[in-house]
């Protein structure tokens, strides 16, 4: 049987290089960074000031002719922009709560992968040490009581099925355990 690897690391050791490597937790926090920039939160004010120029030129029948310069500065009185800041608060929140849910949704993703990929190194090990030498330990016990003639052919024959249904079961559990460290591994990416 091939070889399993060393212990495998703890939980919480994975979930944080999890955090700084997964891609999607990245992505959502330069999504939240970007939205913050493009809605101007990080140079924020409450105050707009609008000044105008523009040239006058006023003709009517009843009053005398006007021409020149005209500039205009209005200053809001009431609307001091808080329905569209708002907006743009309500807007960061949205995507900062969008971002949380990813790296919620991240950190169960690897922990879930996690788990498995722990139960299956449990199982492939439990195999690889206790079933399959205990397997060929009455293997061999039995070949002696066959050459003792204490067994006959068909129990021999019938244990060497049992010692091969033992050793399918352990590469079984080893196949089980390199397609959980491959869902571990795409976790963590």
């Amino acid at each position: 049987l091939p070889e399993l690897p060393a212990e495998p690391a703890e939980l919480p050791d994975i979930e944080q290089v999890a955090m700084a490597r997964r891609l999607d937790v990245q992505a959502a926090k330069l999504q939240v960074e970007s939205t913050a920039k493009n809605l101007g939160l990080a140079q924020a004010t409450r105050f707009v000031n609008v000044l105008e120029f523009g040239l006058m030129h006023n003709t009517s029948n009843e009053a005398p002719r006007q021409s020149g310069y005209e500039i205009a500065f209005e200053i809001p009185l009431f609307d001091w922009s808080g329905a569209r800041t708002a907006k743009a608060e309500a807007i960061y929140r949205q995507s900062a709560h969008r971002a949380a849910q990813v790296a919620i949704d991240a950190r169960s993703e690897v922990r879930e992968a996690y788990h498995g990929y722990r139960s299956a190194y449990d199982i492939a090990r439990h195999y690889r040490d206790e079933i399959v030498p205990a397997a060929r330990r009455v293997s061999e016990q039995n070949l002696l009581r066959y050459n003792g003639m204490l067994i006959g052919v068909f129990e021999l024959l019938a244990d060497a099925r049992s010692q091969i249904g033992s050793v399918n079961a352990a590469i079984d559990a080893q196949r089980d355990f390199w397609v959980a460290q491959a869902d571990l591994d795409m976790a963590l990416i």
